[in-house]
């Protein structure tokens, strides 16, 4: 392998959320932060690092400012991109479900549509069953190796 990585779809991903706030921003917006005080009150960044955070998520294509409308203040929204990001994040939940110490808070999600508990499963879009670590290789060709 080259000592430095080839840019491919994997990299892009992983810049778009490469420090530690850009997760937790990403969180308190879905959770249903919108304004600047309610997210700076939730996630605990320092102002400037927010700011800076915020501007790039909304650069990248993540959040969205909207304006004040009816019964509703100015502040950010997850854009789809955004919201598709919320697929990794309940992934790293089940991970983090998984791993936490027992005095650490768990968090359930019920899925609306059935009423049940919803836990994150990585499929196969192929077969269909579930991926577990150490049943799939990188296709070489791909990596312009």
């Amino acid at each position: 392998m080259k000592s430095k990585p080839t840019r491919d779809s994997l990299a892009v991903a992983l810049d778009a959320i490469n420090d530690r706030w850009s997760l937790h921003i990403v969180r308190a917006v879905a959770f249903g932060a919108s304004r600047y005080t309610d997210i700076l009150r939730v996630v605990g960044a320092p102002r400037d690092v927010l700011s800076s955070r915020l501007r790039k998520l909304t650069e990248s294509g993540i959040l969205q400012p909207h304006s004040p409308e009816k019964g509703r203040l100015a502040g950010y929204e997850l854009t789809e991109k955004g919201r598709d990001l919320g697929q990794v994040i309940l992934v790293l939940k089940r991970w983090g479900d998984t791993y936490r110490e027992d005095t650490v808070h768990k968090v359930d999600f019920i899925h609306d549509v059935c009423g049940e508990v919803f836990v994150a499963q990585v499929t196969c879009q192929a077969c269909g069953r579930p991926i577990k670590s150490g049943e799939f290789s990188v296709d070489q060709t791909s990596l312009g190796c």
